[in-house]
């Protein structure tokens, strides 16, 4: 998307949603996506979605998705995201670990659904 073209309001505020730090792109990614979902099901369905609409948000979130579980964290910072900012119960493994396992099948969610978009 060529930021340029957008009107001054709009082109600003895409500029703001594009400098905001990856942990905050990926709690907002979690809780417009995952935490109003019944299940996985229902979150991959807000994914194809949002992605017919327009991708250029969701790969950002991606990406700090990415970066989030590829970066070292500190101790509790993906278990809060599960739990506080998607509102998702864990059931077998409450920890950090759990919680990246979790979180990279979001990743691979939205990962395909921005792919099935880009086909």
């Amino acid at each position: 998307m060529d930021l340029s073209r957008l009107p001054e309001p709009l082109r600003a505020r895409a500029e703001e949603l594009t400098a905001r730090p990856p942990i905050d792109k990926v709690r907002d990614l979690l809780r417009s996506h995952v935490e109003p979902a019944e299940d996985l099901d229902e979150v991959g369905r807000s994914f194809r979605s949002a992605a017919r609409n327009n991708i250029f948000f969701l790969k950002q979130n991606l990406a700090a998705l990415e970066e989030i579980l590829s970066s070292p964290q500190e101790p509790g910072t993906l278990l809060r995201l599960v739990e506080w900012d998607a509102n998702w119960a864990i059931d077998h493994d409450q920890t950090d670990s759990g919680a990246g396992r979790f979180l990279s099948e979001i990743a691979q969610m939205l990962r395909e659904a921005i792919e099935q978009q880009d086909r």
